[in-house]
């Protein structure tokens, strides 16, 4: 009886962790893709993103997630920054 109960709580736990990463992959290719399209609007402004490139910022997006997507919004488009950006 103990078996069988925790085989299945193990089953659980496998579904459960499945669909975390699942979750978790969708996340961060949602999250590269905003990135890239607006990597790809600062180009149409004729602005450049900072430190790397728009390709790069968009795949340590997809592999960091939110955090990489927290650092680029800051670089780009917090207050903080904005008026350095203005200045060139």
């Amino acid at each position: 009886m103990f078996e069988f109960l925790m085989n299945q709580y193990n089953q659980q736990i496998s579904h459960v962790q499945l669909l975390l990463m699942v979750v978790n992959a969708l996340v961060h290719l949602s999250f590269a893709g905003g990135v890239a399209r607006d990597a790809g609007s600062l180009h149409k402004l004729k602005r450049r993103p900072a430190l790397v490139s728009a390709h790069v910022w968009a795949f340590a997006t997809l592999i960091g997630g939110v955090v990489i997507a927290a650092i680029y919004w800051f670089i780009h488009h917090s207050n903080l920054t904005i008026s350095q950006n203005l200045k060139e």
